[in-house]
């Protein structure tokens, strides 16, 4: 009996598992505790990672280039940020906070950046468009990880870096070469400025467009940039096969269809578009394409797709009914044409000092149509004899100096009611005046029914810093600013223009551009609203 009892004990295998278990727990309480206390360190950096993010964003929506947009930056990354942290476990409130900057740098807890590859940190409020918000650490303890020597996960933090998305909507899409890419081009300091944008140089030799163009050659050619050349930013358009359709309906079109464009990795348009020129045209009445716009993109331009400006006075008289720009040699023919040789304005300089109260031209009254002027020296005829016609005093000429035959046009059309201040006006500003209810007498010649307003006559252009890098889309443009110009006159290429450009727009600088912030053009939109994290 005591025999069989002992043989049934020997041979009982109904515990061998228990003894198992009791051997493994401690490894398996380990694994458990560690899985455990990993997941509360993976939700709070998740946590954390929040709170950077909405912290960027908020911040970086101050970065309008203002005075005191870093500090503005800062204190909104301190003052927005809400969120809270329920795993770090381990002392204080469970708030997440960020400590802020008092400076437009890349140090601290905040750093602002020129640059999305933060290659380059921002030193002023004007050149800071990235921000990086790094969260003060926070620190969990762990509750079953202990068993395995481990007591905390030690101080983490979290950082994202936001930038502000600017679009460009129903804006002509135009960018010119900045004339110094080593400093901030400084519009509001250029007020009145004239400027020559031309994607072509002088001509020379036999190469000259005609008798009245020629001068140095710049440096532009088809692979460089020089100051001054134009291009244009890439849109997008309903018709995406056709990237030329899309920029002459962006520069025509009152109400162009091309969607918002990105303009952050933004490049230069390889498109070119023959009829750019007479795009721009319509914005005074001129209709300058085949068969009324026949089947092309401004076919519908004439009807009121591509209303002219109020008030297009211009150096052209009109004959007949044709919308077109008449080319015909003498008087003949239809359409617009500059007047003939002996009643065109063309300002000479008289010498000496510049004298916004001296006649330019020899009789004022005997030009036939006139004008707002370009700068005086972006005419051939001004600086005749020099070995630069037609370009500007400085070292880059096709920027001019906002000096413009004041006397001779207010002889013409207002010399018994000049405003006020009217030896120092600009271009715009005189624009603004005549259509406050000082009309000259007599109507400008147009076709077409008048926009209404102003924004026809205006254009906001990008000014890129680094066109000498360009070649084709080959890398994203550097916009350094966005400005508003005057369109000061429509392109013409006639010997009487006394141009020393070939294909060129002739603009005034109104200043920085007003699109790009408070929208006061209401059917020209610069978006710069759009915040969107980088990393």
């Amino acid at each position: 009996m005591i025999r069989s009892i002992g043989k049934r004990l020997w041979r009982e295998e109904s515990g061998a598992v228990a003894s198992v278990y009791a051997l493994a727990l401690p490894a398996l309480v380990a694994i458990g505790g560690i899985a455990f206390d990993y997941a509360r360190l993976a939700a709070m950096d998740t946590e954390l990672q929040n709170a950077a993010d909405q912290a960027a964003l908020a911040s970086v929506t101050q970065l309008d280039g203002k005075a005191g947009a870093c500090s503005r930056a800062s204190a909104t990354a301190v003052s927005h940020l809400a969120n809270r942290t329920v795993y770090s476990n381990v002392g204080g409130t469970p708030d997440i906070t960020v400590t802020g900057e008092a400076t437009c740098d890349a140090t601290g807890k905040i750093k602002f950046w020129q640059n999305k590859a933060k290659t380059t940190a921002a030193t002023t409020d004007a050149n800071a468009r990235f921000v990086e918000v790094t969260v003060n650490a926070r620190t969990a303890r762990y509750a079953l990880t202990p068993i395995v020597g481990v007591f905390n996960s030690g101080a983490i933090d979290a950082t994202a870096m936001a930038g502000l998305g600017s679009s460009v909507c129903k804006v002509p899409p135009i960018m010119i070469c900045s004339p110094d890419p080593s400093v901030p081009f400084n519009a509001n300091g250029r007020v009145g400025q004239g400027v020559v944008a031309t994607g072509h140089s002088p001509g020379s030799g036999s190469n000259k467009n005609n008798a009245n163009q020629g001068g140095t050659p710049g440096t532009g050619s088809n692979n460089t940039w020089a100051p001054g050349d134009f291009g244009f930013l890439q849109v997008n358009d309903p018709d995406a096969n056709n990237r030329n359709a899309a920029l002459l309906r962006a520069l025509a079109y009152v109400n162009p269809p091309t969607d918002c464009v990105q303009i952050d990795e933004n490049r230069v348009s390889t498109g070119n578009p023959q009829g750019l020129y007479d795009a721009i045209n319509t914005r005074f009445g001129i209709y300058d394409f085949n068969n009324n716009g026949g089947g092309n993109v401004l076919s519908t331009c004439e009807g009121g797709d591509c209303p002219p400006a109020p008030n297009v006075r211009m150096d052209h008289v009109k004959s007949g009914n044709s919308c077109k720009i008449n080319r015909s040699n003498g008087n003949g023919g239809n359409g617009f044409r500059l007047p003939q040789s002996g009643s065109e304005f063309k300002p000479v300089n008289p010498g000496g000092a510049y004298n916004p109260t001296t006649l330019l031209h020899s009789n004022t009254n005997a030009v036939a149509a006139m004008g707002l002027p370009r700068d005086n020296c972006h005419y051939t005829s001004f600086n005749t004899g020099s070995t630069t016609l037609g370009f500007c005093p400085g070292g880059n000429g096709r920027f001019g100096n906002g000096e413009w035959a004041r006397q001779d046009y207010f002889t013409k059309y207002h010399n018994a009611n000049k405003p006020t201040g009217w030896e120092t006006i600009t271009r715009y500003q005189t624009y603004l005046w005549e259509l406050a209810g000082n009309m000259p007498t007599g109507g400008a010649p147009t076709c077409g029914t008048p926009a209404g307003d102003v924004n026809r006559r205006i254009l906001t252009v990008a000014v890129v810093s680094n066109c000498a890098s360009l070649n084709g889309a080959s890398q994203p443009v550097v916009i350094d600013e966005w400005v508003d110009v005057f369109l000061v006159e429509p392109s013409s290429d006639d010997s009487l223009r006394w141009n020393a450009f070939k294909d060129a727009i002739y603009m005034e600088i109104i200043g920085k551009s007003t699109v790009a912030g408070a929208g006061v053009f209401g059917n020209q939109t610069v978006r710069r609203d759009v915040p969107y994290l980088v990393e």
